[in-house]
């Protein structure tokens, strides 16, 4: 993941790869709520997610102002945009239902 000669184009990608990875293990069936312990794999999980989400971001977005790592930034920010989406759609949802109930 982190040899040198790579740039943050390259490494956006690969970050949005396992970015797209690991939210789509979230909707495994493997991973129910039926086995024992299964909550931490699931709390592990979204903050996995959540982390080299936010890195395929962050180095995307450095490499688009390089030419030469421009393709591969797109590539990776495109593949970290579904989590992206998702996420911020469910965080709203809780949020609205957190604030909901304070009566």
């Amino acid at each position: 993941m982190f040899e040198s000669g790579i740039g943050p184009g390259v490494r956006s990608d690969r970050f949005g790869t396992w970015s797209l990875i690991l939210f789509l293990a979230l909707f495994a069936p493997s991973f129910g709520f039926f086995l024992p312990g299964a909550e931490v794999l699931l709390w592990l999980l979204i903050i996995a997610c959540a982390a080299v989400t936010l890195a395929a971001i962050g180095c995307g977005l450095a490499g688009l102002f390089l030419p030469e790592q421009r393709r591969a930034a797109l590539h990776g920010l495109l593949k970290a945009a579904v989590p992206t989406v998702v996420g911020g759609f469910l965080l709203l949802v809780f949020l609205a239902f957190a604030y909901g109930n304070w009566e």
